[in-house]
């Protein structure tokens, strides 16, 4: 971070391409964790949806029946 730091200023700061870069680094940034938090969520709910439905079924005698 340090480095980057010291490069713009060195570099004057106005160059429209780093900014672009620096702008897609911080959205990547931003949005790894919310994907993965998000991924991991969406398949905690998932399998606890599939186990109550499954325990319903079993109650019911109609799980494995085709």
């Amino acid at each position: 971070m340090t480095l980057a730091a010291v490069l713009l200023l060195l570099h004057g700061g106005d160059d429209p391409h780093m900014e672009l870069l620096y702008f897609w680094a911080a959205v990547i940034l931003a949005l790894t964790p919310v994907l993965i938090f998000g991924g991991l969520g969406v398949w905690i709910v998932r399998k606890m949806w599939q186990e109550q439905r499954g325990a319903r079924n079993a109650e019911r005698g109609t799980e494995g029946q085709a």
